[in-house]
């Protein structure tokens, strides 16, 4: 296939999501139930990430896998999608603690600023540029962050000897020159899957509305209580599932057309 542009790479995605909905959605619920058991459950979720995000890359790639067949190549990885998530937290983290010192300097400059200087207006004036300056910095930090890191589990998933480790670089590498077409598509398919944010948002608010209203006229409070936080879970856990084959399909087109742009060539999962 040739390179996409940016409505044809929303358009893929929704495409795959919405023709293989049954099969991505059962593997994202499964991987949602893992994550309530500690260490081992969170590498069985990021493994179920990084397959759906492999199915999801062979059909643009027009070389569709079987879940079985992804699951041999992704679940001997499944410690690595571990360690490459964790890798991405404490990259986030560390990019926050220096942004939060960042900030403490400009603060340091404000209050300087304020006890030197006897002009009101351009106390003012200094201290919006500055808080300006400072919200400007976090908010597009974190969008170039996170579009650099927004492939991670793609090479991962679907490379020969990649680890946690390489898989960011290779992310790094692919995302080069292309955070503002990645966040354009990302922004598209954000505003696509408003809709089902609102719907989910409504039936959560109606469903902790008829729990609790059930336990306020229950006498047995503790075992309805238990029963409606276990329903309420189960419901989060499969709302939540909801849109994330979608995303992973968003993901793995983006990988792709910028597999073909940046080498001119894909990836034979067969080999």
């Amino acid at each position: 296939m040739k390179p996409l542009s940016v409505g044809n790479v929303v358009s893929a995605g929704l495409r795959i999501y919405r023709d293989n909905f049954p099969n991505y959605y059962k593997l994202a619920f499964i991987g949602y139930l893992w994550i309530l058991v500690p260490v081992y459950g969170w590498a069985k979720y990021s493994a179920m990430m990084g397959l759906i995000s492999r199915l999801a890359y062979g059909e643009i790639a027009e070389q569709p896998e079987t879940v079985r067949d992804a699951q041999r190549y992704t679940k001997p990885k499944m410690w690595d999608f571990l360690v490459a998530g964790l890798l991405v937290g404490l990259i986030f983290l560390g990019a926050m603690i220096a942004y939060l010192i960042v900030f403490g300097i400009i603060g340091v400059i404000s209050g300087v600023i304020v006890e030197q200087s006897s002009n009101d207006l351009l106390v003012v004036v200094v201290s919006i540029i500055l808080i300006t300056a400072a919200v400007l910095l976090l908010i597009f930090g974190l969008i170039w962050l996170i579009s650099r890191l927004f492939l991670v589990e793609l090479p991962l998933a679907v490379e020969e000897n990649i680890t946690a480790t390489s898989t960011i670089s290779r992310s790094w590498q692919l995302t080069k020159g292309a955070v503002g077409r990645i966040q354009i598509v990302v922004f598209l398919a954000f505003l696509i899957s408003i809709p089902i944010a609102l719907v989910i948002n409504l039936l959560s608010v109606i469903i902790q509305l008829i729990i609790g209203s059930g336990l306020d006229s229950s006498a047995n409070i503790s075992g309805l209580g238990i029963i409606a936080i276990l329903i309420y879970i189960i419901f989060l856990l499969a709302a939540s599932a909801l849109m994330v084959p979608f995303w992973q399909a968003i993901k793995a087109v983006i990988y792709y057309d910028l597999r073909v742009r940046r080498e001119g060539m894909g990836i034979d999962l067969r080999k």
